[in-house]
C-alpha cells in the first residue's frame, strides 16, 4: 500500500502543472508532471502513483486515450479527468472508459480535494479486498426499529465475514453525541423509522456525518421518487436500498458504496451528473463563508478534529508540526468563544463550515 499520497499531473502547459503542483504540494501531496503520454509512462514506471488528474484536451493528445493506455500499466490507478469546458456527453464517456471521475478547471478548490481523497480512499479500499488485509472488515450501523430487518442484517453479516453489524438504533433520535465512531463503514437509515427527521434531511446528514465521519450513508427500505433521491444524494447519501432486496444484491450494492461509487440507477445517475456539470461550469472558486472568519487551514484543522483525530495525528495529516495544530486550535476556540472541541465542531456544523 502506498505511504505516501502521491499524484501524477498530466497536462501540455507548463503554466497549468505549476498552478497545480505549488497548490497541492502546499497541503501535503507528493507531486510528480508529465507533459506528454510517454513522460507520464516513464513516471509510472520509477514512481508508486495512487491518483492521476490528466487534461482531457492537449494540443498533441487526447487525455481519454492517455488515461486508458496509463491504467493498463496499474489497473487500480484512480484518474481524474480535468478540463475547461465540461460538457455531459464527456463525463459520461469518461466514467464509460473507466475513469474514476471529472471535474472542471473552474470548481472549488474543496470540491477537486474532495474528490482526490475519494480516489486515495477507493484505491486503499480496492487494495484491502485484494489482499485480504487485517482490519478490512466493515463495520455496519443500522438504525431501524423493525426486528425482521436487523435479523435480516445479522444473518446477512454471519454469511458475508467481510461486514460486521457493530450498533442498531432504533431511529435517529437515539444518537447522541458520545456514541461518535470513526470505524463504521456504513450507516444504514431505514426510511420508514426516520420519516420524522427526513422533514429537515440537511440537519439530519450533517449531524451523522459528525458523529460517523468515515462512513456511507445508505438509504433502506426506501420508497423515494427520483426527485427526492436527487435531493439526498445532493446530501450526502450513497445509495438507496429497496424492501426485500436480495442478498447478492446487497452484496454488490455494500461493495460498490464503500468503493466510493453510489448504488442509484442510469437514469438517475445521469441526471445527477448532469445537475453537477450545470451547476459547476460557471463557478469560481472563493473562500468558504463562514460567521466566524477561520482561515481555510483553521477549517481543515475543524474536519480534522470532527473525525477524531489527535492533535499529533492531525499534525501528521497536514504536514505541519503539533505546536502549529495547538496554536491554531487556540485560534479557532477564540475566534468562536468555545471551551472545548466537541463545542467548536457542534458550531462549526451548525454554521455549515464543515
Amino acid at each position: 500500500m502506498i505511504k505516501t499520497k502521491s499524484i501524477l499531473l498530466v497536462d501540455d502547459e507548463q503554466e497549468v502543472l505549476d498552478s497545480f503542483r505549488l497548490w497541492l504540494e502546499e497541503i501535503g501531496y507528493t507531486i510528480y508532471t508529465a507533459k506528454t503520454k510517454k513522460e507520464a509512462v516513464e513516471v509510472l514506471g520509477e514512481y508508486s502513483i495512487a491518483v492521476c488528474l490528466i487534461d482531457l484536451r492537449m494540443k498533441d493528445e487526447d487525455g481519454l486515450r492517455v488515461s486508458r493506455d496509463l491504467k493498463k500499466i496499474d489497473a487500480l490507478l484512480k484518474v481524474i479527468i480535468i478540463t475547461g469546458y465540461p460538457t455531459f456527453e464527456t463525463a459520461i464517456d469518461a466514467i464509460k472508459m473507466g475513469m474514476f471521475d471529472y471535474v472542471s478547471k473552474n470548481q472549488d478548490q474543496a470540491d477537486i480535494l474532495e474528490k482526490i481523497e475519494n480516489a486515495f480512499e477507493t484505491r486503499q479500499n480496492e487494495i484491502a479486498e485484494k489482499t485480504g488485509i487485517p482490519g478490512s472488515r466493515r463495520n455496519i450501523i443500522l438504525v431501524c426499529h423493525h426486528m425482521m430487518i436487523k435479523e435480516g442484517f445479522d444473518n446477512f453479516c454471519r454469511e458475508e465475514p467481510a461486514y460486521k453489524l457493530l450498533h442498531t438504533y432504533s431511529s435517529l433520535d437515539y444518537i447522541k453525541s458520545a456514541d461518535f465512531n470513526n470505524q463504521a463503514a456504513l450507516v444504514l437509515i431505514c426510511m420508514t423509522c426516520n420519516q420524522k427527521r427526513l422533514r429537515n434531511p440537511q440537519k439530519m446528514f450533517s449531524n451523522l456525518q459528525l458523529f460517523f465521519p468515515n462512513a456511507k450513508l445508505v438509504m433502506i427500505n426506501s420508497q423515494f421518487s427520483d426527485e427526492e433521491k436527487m435531493e439526498l444524494l445532493m446530501l450526502g447519501v450513497k445509495g438507496f436500498l429497496p424492501k426485500n432486496i436480495f442478498r447478492e444484491n446487497m452484496k454488490k450494492a455494500f461493495a460498490v458504496i464503500v468503493s466510493g461509487e453510489m448504488w442509484v440507477s442510469r437514469k438517475l445517475t445521469h441526471s445527477l451528473l448532469a445537475k453537477l456539470i450545470r451547476k459547476s461550469s460557471d463557478r469560481k472558486y472563493k473562500e468558504p463563508e463562514n460567521f466566524y472568519k477561520l482561515s481555510r487551514r483553521e477549517i481543515e484543522i475543524l474536519q480534522a478534529m470532527a473525525s477524531g483525530l489527535s492533535n499529533l495525528e492531525i499534525s501528521d495529516k497536514l504536514y505541519i508540526s503539533e505546536k502549529t495544530v495547538k496554536a491554531h486550535i487556540n485560534h479557532i476556540f477564540k475566534k468562536m468563544d468555545v471551551k472545548s472541541r466537541t463545542q467548536a465542531v457542534l458550531k462549526a456544523v451548525e454554521a455549515c463550515i464543515i
